[in-house]
């Protein structure tokens, strides 16, 4: 785990992969928040003081957890108020940048792990809405599969859009529970690549690319899948 000192009230810190195998971790069990999760996200918080300094000054603690595309994570967390928060976020940028560094490997935009729209340009701020959940897939099929992961059950509000060669499937809270919402975007990781999306960014896919669901994709393409 690699930590970053943003304040002396924030701090962030890189989990790889190997870190969450360490500890016999998978991302359903952070984005649930199960025993396990809450345990390592405790010990994340509890590693900070001895890695970086870090001093929790009034035990209200608020987190961001951002997934990236080699199924790390990065968490960023603060004891400050609940509205000093948002402005960790413009640091997610700069943090994701870094970590795309050492994936070289791969597309610039697969390592940067920020959303990049259809005529190839960069968002560079209000990267994150808790409400919306994007992810691009490579194929109709890959679609198809992530939907029919998702329990019957559960009603989602979802549009599907097409261009650049990738399938844009965006996700709406609406009535979904907060647990059952990042549940679902757990196992999106596993079909898809995630990508960080804001009211601002589903307009400016609507606007470039083509809608070919409105509303009820994830339901439809469940269907179709298991006829």
């Amino acid at each position: 785990m690699k930590y970053k000192k943003i304040n002396d009230a924030t701090v962030q810190c890189i989990i790889t992969q190997e870190d969450m195998m360490e500890y016999g971790l998978t991302l359903t069990d952070i984005f649930e928040r199960n025993e396990k999760g809450e345990e390592f996200l405790r010990d994340v918080i509890e590693r900070a003081h001895d890695e970086v300094g870090y001093q929790i000054n009034n035990g209200n603690i608020a987190m961001q957890i951002t997934p990236l595309k080699d199924k790390g994570l990065v968490v960023t967390f603060t004891d400050e108020s609940p509205a000093a928060f948002k402005d960790i976020l413009q640091h997610l940028k700069e943090v994701l940048q870094d970590v795309s560094a050492e994936l070289d490997h791969q597309e610039e935009t697969e390592r940067r792990a920020v959303p990049v729209d259809l005529s190839g340009s960069m968002y560079d701020d209000n990267m994150y809405d808790e409400n919306y959940r994007m992810f691009a897939f490579t194929s109709i099929r890959q679609v198809m599969r992530y939907a029919a992961s998702i329990p019957g059950s559960c009603s989602v509000k979802s549009h599907l859009f097409k261009g650049g060669g990738k399938y844009y499937l965006v996700m709406e809270k609406n009535r979904l529970s907060y647990k059952m919402f990042n549940r679902i975007s757990a196992q999106g990781i596993e079909f898809g690549e995630p990508t960080t999306c804001t009211e601002d960014i589903v307009s400016i896919v609507e606007e470039h690319g083509e809608c070919l669901i409105r509303n009820r994709a994830v339901s439809r393409l469940r269907r179709i899948y298991l006829a």
